[in-house]
C-alpha cells in the first residue's frame, strides 16, 4: 500500500506492507485525513520520527481476534492517542500529559491507504459512524474535540466576549463551536480578509488591530473581552492581547509558536488583575464523543468554503496551498480520486 512517511528530514510516499490487525487491533481503509497545524509544525521544524495525519476516518477492513463493536464495512472516526484514565495525569484532568496518551498512535499515520489502529484505539477513539456521514466532517471529530476541550479549559460562558488571534481551521471551528454551542459572541481577528469574512453567521472578523480592538471595546461597555483565545500569531501579538482583556479575563495559549515561542508577560498586571493563562493541547475521551455528536447532528458545520480534497501523491500541493492560504482545510483522500 502507499502511505507518506517522514524520513530524513521530508515526507516521502512510499510502498509499506498492509499492516496485519493483532488481537484486539482493527485496519482500517482510510476514506480522508485532514492536514492539521501540526503536521505543519512538523514539516517546518523537522521534527525526528514525526508520524504524519491523524484527522481520521475510514472503513474498517480486517479485525483482529477478540474485538468486539466493530466488524469489517463498519465506518468509524479515529484519533490518534489514548489515555490511561488512572494516572496521576488523568486522574487531575490533564489526559494530554498522560504518559501513554504521549505514547500511541495510529499505524503508520493518517496519511495512509490503510491505518492500524491498536488494541488501545479501537474500543476509545474509534467511533461508529453511518454511511451516510461525509467523510471529510467526519475526519474534523478530532479537531473539533480539541477547540472544545479548549472552551472548557477557558471556561467560556453564555454570553461572554471572546476574541480570536488566527482564523484557519481551527480558529474558524473554535469560532463556530462557541457561537453555536457555548452562545458566545465571538470577535475574530486575522490578517487574511478572506479568513476574517468568512466568520459572518459565527461572528464579527477584522484584519486591523485597532478595528478590532474598538469592537471588542464598545461591545463590552469598555470592560474588556472575558478571553483571548491565540490560534495563532506572534509572542508581541501574545502580549499585547492582555491589553484586551478584562480584569479576571483568561490569556488562552492554543497554538504552538515557532520558532520563537517566548513572550513578555507584565506579571503585575496577572497579578493586580486577576487574570488567568491556560492552555489546551489535545481532547478527552468524552470531547471527542461530543465532538462528533456536533457533527452528526449539524450542529456545528466543520466543513470550509475554500476546503479541498487531494490525493496521497499530492501531498506536498495540500502542503503549500494551506501555507500559502489558498485552502483553509486540505484533506487528503487516499482510496478515492482526489478532487480539486
Amino acid at each position: 500500500m502507499k502511505a507518506l512517511l517522514y524520513k530524513e528530514g521530508a515526507p516521502h510516499l512510499c510502498e509499506v506492507p498492509l499492516p496485519e490487525p493483532g488481537p484486539g487491533e482493527a485496519v482500517i481503509a482510510v476514506e480522508a485525513c485532514g492536514l492539521c497545524g501540526t503536521d505543519l509544525m512538523k514539516l517546518s521544524t523537522q521534527a525526528a520520527a514525526a508520524v504524519l495525519g491523524h484527522e481520521l476516518c475510514g472503513r474498517v477492513a480486517r479485525v483482529g481476534a477478540g474485538v468486539q463493536g466493530l466488524r469489517e464495512g463498519d465506518r468509524v472516526a479515529a484519533a490518534h492517542h489514548v489515555p490511561c484514565g488512572d494516572c496521576h495525569y488523568c486522574r487531575h484532568g490533564n489526559v494530554s500529559m498522560c504518559r501513554q496518551f504521549k505514547a500511541t498512535n495510529v499505524y503508520p499515520g493518517g496519511f495512509a491507504e490503510y491505518v492500524r489502529l491498536s488494541a488501545l484505539h479501537v474500543p476509545h477513539t474509534a467511533l461508529k459512524i453511518s454511511d451516510s456521514l461525509d467523510a471529510a466532517a467526519a475526519s474534523q471529530m478530532e479537531p473539533l474535540a480539541c477547540c472544545l476541550r479548549n472552551a472548557k479549559r477557558s471556561r467560556v460562558a453564555e454570553g461572554d466576549a471572546i476574541g480570536i488571534i488566527g482564523l484557519g481551521s481551527i480558529g474558524q471551528l473554535t469560532a463556530r463551536l462557541l457561537s453555536k454551542v457555548f452562545g458566545a459572541v465571538v470577535f475574530g481577528l486575522d490578517l487574511d480578509e478572506r479568513r476574517a469574512a468568512a466568520l459572518v453567521g459565527y461572528g464579527r472578523g477584522y484584519t486591523k488591530t485597532e478595528t478590532f480592538e474598538d469592537a471588542a471595546r464598545c461591545a463590552t461597555a469598555g470592560r474588556g473581552l472575558d478571553a483571548v483565545i491565540l490560534s495563532a500569531g506572534t509572542p508581541q501579538l501574545a502580549a499585547h492581547a492582555v491589553g484586551w482583556l478584562r480584569d479576571g479575563g483568561t490569556l488562552n495559549v492554543f497554538a504552538g509558536f515557532h520558532p520563537d515561542p517566548v513572550m513578555p508577560l507584565d506579571l503585575n498586571a496577572v497579578y493586580h488583575r486577576e487574570l488567568t493563562v491556560v492552555s489546551s493541547y489535545s481532547p478527552a475521551l468524552e470531547d471527542l464523543r461530543e465532538a462528533l455528536e456536533f457533527i452528526v447532528s449539524g450542529r456545528v458545520d466543520v466543513t470550509f468554503a475554500d476546503q479541498r480534497v487531494y490525493g496521497l501523491e499530492r501531498f506536498n500541493d495540500a502542503v503549500a496551498d494551506v501555507r500559502a492560504r489558498r485552502v483553509t482545510k486540505a484533506i487528503l483522500a487516499p482510496l478515492v480520486e482526489a478532487r480539486r
